[in-house]
């Protein structure tokens, strides 16, 4: 069995985890959902780390360290730090790590991402969230779901790494991501973590639309994760 810390993007709070959560402790695994300090202006990349590093504590489980989107950065970071971990990145914004030359943007046109406020962070609406997050959800769902959705602020510092950590790592991607391109993030796959990603059917809220396949597809990443 494993310790699985599952690490929260931007907007959002641990309850987003809780479908897959639940399964993974159905099946024996640890699940620790810590809570990141994104929305504040203040924290610097450690401060965002620290809350998954206390959740881990001690373990000596096999831990796997997985960022949703946004937190791609934060869970490398952690990782980094846990001896014998293992780092997947879902549906990731891969923004610390460059670009590969030629790349597209890793954005799709169009998305209406809400505008800086005065004090540097930003916060969806949340009729524009229920349309642009989550149109693959139940209504109620996404209703609740975008009523929680929190202030994102940039982070108070430079991120502290050069590359990206030397340790295993697996990227899944969504094919039908409502934010990425998944054609970059394929790139990002191939050229600057030089693994082969895993596609998965479905949007950008994996945990959420499809969290019994995702459970599935977590399990082999011991198995299947590249060299990082």
């Amino acid at each position: 069995m494993a310790t699985f810390c599952l690490l929260h993007g931007g907007w959002l709070e641990p309850s987003c985890w809780e479908p897959l959560a639940d399964r993974l402790r159905d099946r024996g695994h640890q699940a620790l959902t810590p809570d990141l300090p994104l929305d504040d202006p203040r924290a610097g990349h450690a401060d965002r780390t620290r809350p998954a590093l206390e959740a881990l504590g001690a373990t000596t489980d096999q831990v796997i360290v997985v960022g949703h989107s946004a937190s791609s950065g934060y869970a490398a970071l952690a990782a980094d730090h846990v001896p014998g971990a293992l780092l997947v990145h879902l549906c990731p914004r891969l923004g610390p790590f460059s670009s590969p030359p030629g790349a597209p943007p890793p954005f799709r046109e169009g998305i209406p991402f809400p505008a800086d406020r005065a004090d540097g962070t930003t916060v969806w609406d949340p009729e524009v969230a229920i349309e642009t997050l989550y149109p693959r959800l139940p209504s109620a769902v996404a209703r609740a779901l975008a009523d929680r959705l929190r202030p994102l602020a940039p982070p108070a510092d430079e991120f502290p790494l050069t590359g990206h950590p030397d340790v295993p790592t697996a990227l899944i991607y969504a094919a039908d991501d409502e934010l990425f391109d998944p054609a970059w993030e394929r790139l990002m796959a191939t050229e600057v973590l030089l693994i082969e990603p895993i596609e998965i059917p479905g949007g950008h809220f994996p945990m959420l639309e499809d969290p019994d396949s995702l459970v599935e597809i977590l399990e082999g990443t011991e198995r299947d994760a590249g060299p990082g």
